[in-house]
């Protein structure tokens, strides 16, 4: 880091870029439904069931979303190539997906695809999915997307032998549309759109990035300040950070305890830093997938420094809580308040790790207070956890091949009464059926589906069986206060 930022840092109070120029995945800011597209993606890839396709406009998420994915691939020992550079086409193409692969071409088409189908079927006989990542793929011409239709050939009796991830902006979706091409179109089998943040998740995202960054409630945005954030950038992910990279730099000379980011600051920042929402004529989609994600590829912590006063905030801090051991009327639901510092305190100690963060219900809040792992607040009467899932979504979905991780899931979900079944590590109806009930009889949304909160909950109760009712859990002091 070089020592004009270190000093810039350290001035705020902060341990890292808490709004990078570069995809940051280390800092990776979770919602279910981001989560679930990745699950999603990640079992497509490891059941070999085709090429998945990813879209999204300029600075919502791609990138990010795909070093996520990779991390998660490479934990699962699978065999990645990615490939950014997309104005390679043809042959080059074709030649640095063999280089990728540790494989050298030979500069005859011909021979690099037959390479490339022995490395595959070694790979393939290895049980090892192979996986071809290409970011920026709305480059990509119609000869190279010919070459990727017949890598997709490549194929066993009944299994594909590469897999492949396409990202790009939506014209890349408008380019695959073409009949020319219908044929790899087809062979979609996931298609994951990234959408701008909306303006509840757009604040608790900026909160998120400035706690892992070591703010611990020395700098805050207030309400004023996250409606013009908004404003401002549509909930773009990228201009966010643009936007909130200059803000900070309106801070450098505030004093501490004055360190609150207004509207005021924010419209100045957005104006200087030219970082204005791009408008289009067709409707917005929502933000089912978000790009809720720690990225930013525009200018970074350079420029000139802001010096208009900063705002004081005028609403009131939120609170970090124990939640209720039972659920009581309304008259009786005082919580242990706490500092906001708590919080932010709380998730610098999961920096580093892909967080959860999601608003819970009172009872789930209750089940999970005595965990040390999650950090919970309270405001307004509605509840927020973060954590690291101890975990993944992933490994229980079908054919996942986690027999042990199955076997405990079975094994708790029986103690509590919702699975009849044999314990015999194996995913299926029975289990989406006993998953379904577990949800449904803990206040949980009842999908049948394994989702982070769930797991999180079968956690808890497969390691202390006393928490298996709201009744029965401990209150303790607020978390992330210690």
């Amino acid at each position: 880091m070089n020592p004009a930022l270190s000093q810039h840092l350290a001035t705020l109070g902060l341990g890292r870029v808490p709004f990078p120029p570069t995809p940051d995945a280390e800092a990776w800011f979770q919602t279910p439904s981001l989560e679930r597209e990745l699950v999603e993606t990640a079992h497509c890839l490891r059941t070999r069931a085709g090429f998945v396709l990813l879209t999204g406009e300029v600075g919502t998420g791609k990138s990010t979303f795909l070093r996520r994915l990779l991390q998660v691939l490479d934990a699962d020992g699978m065999v990645v190539s990615l490939v950014f550079n997309t104005f390679l086409q043809g042959g080059d193409l074709l030649a640095a997906v063999l280089r990728d692969f540790g494989l050298a071409p030979q500069g005859n088409p011909a021979a690099d695809i037959e390479a490339l189908n022995r490395f595959l079927v070694q790979r393939w006989q290895a049980h090892t999915p192979c996986v071809l990542v290409i970011d920026d793929a709305q480059n990509l011409t119609f000869e190279s997307l010919e070459l990727l239709r017949l890598l997709t050939n490549l194929e066993t009796g009944q299994e594909k032998l590469l897999q492949i991830v396409l990202a790009g902006q939506p014209e890349l979706r408008e380019t695959l549309d073409q009949p020319r091409i219908r044929q790899l179109t087809s062979r979609i089998c996931k298609h994951v759109r990234l959408s701008p943040m909306d303006a509840g998740q757009a604040q608790r995202y900026v909160d998120f990035r400035l706690a892992v960054a070591g703010a611990a409630g020395r700098i805050r945005l207030d309400d004023t300040g996250a409606a013009a954030l908004h404003a401002a950038s549509d909930g773009n992910a990228r201009r966010i950070h643009l936007i909130m990279d200059r803000c900070l730099y309106g801070l450098y000379h505030a004093p501490e305890g004055r360190r609150v980011i207004g509207a005021s600051l924010v419209r100045r920042a957005a104006a200087e830093s030219g970082a204005h929402p791009v408008r289009r004529a067709a409707p917005r989609r929502g933000w089912a997938v978000a790009a809720s994600l720690g990225l930013a590829l525009g200018a970074g912590m350079i420029g000139l420094a802001l010096h208009s006063p900063v705002p004081q905030a005028e609403a009131a801090e939120p609170r970090i809580s124990t939640p209720p051991a039972t659920m009581p009327a309304a008259a009786d639901t005082a919580a242990v308040a706490a500092s906001a510092s708590g919080w932010e305190r709380c998730l610098q100690r999961l920096a580093g790790r892909p967080t959860h963060l999601q608003q819970v219900d009172a009872g789930l809040a209750a089940r999970i207070t005595a965990r040390g792992d999650v950090c919970l607040r309270e405001e307004a009467g509605h509840w927020t956890a973060a954590w690291s899932a101890p975990i993944a979504a992933q490994d229980f979905l079908p054919l996942a091949g986690r027999d042990d991780l199955v076997r405990g899931l079975q094994s708790t979900l029986l103690r509590h009464g919702d699975y009849d079944g044999q314990l015999d590590g194996l995913y299926g109806p029975r289990m989406h059926a006993a998953i379904a009930r577990f949800q449904q009889r803990n206040g949980l949304s009842a999908t049948g589906s394994p989702d982070p909160a769930t797991l999180l909950l079968l956690d808890t109760l497969a390691a202390s069986p006393d928490a298996a009712t709201p009744h029965t859990a401990t209150r303790h002091d607020a978390h992330g206060n210690g």
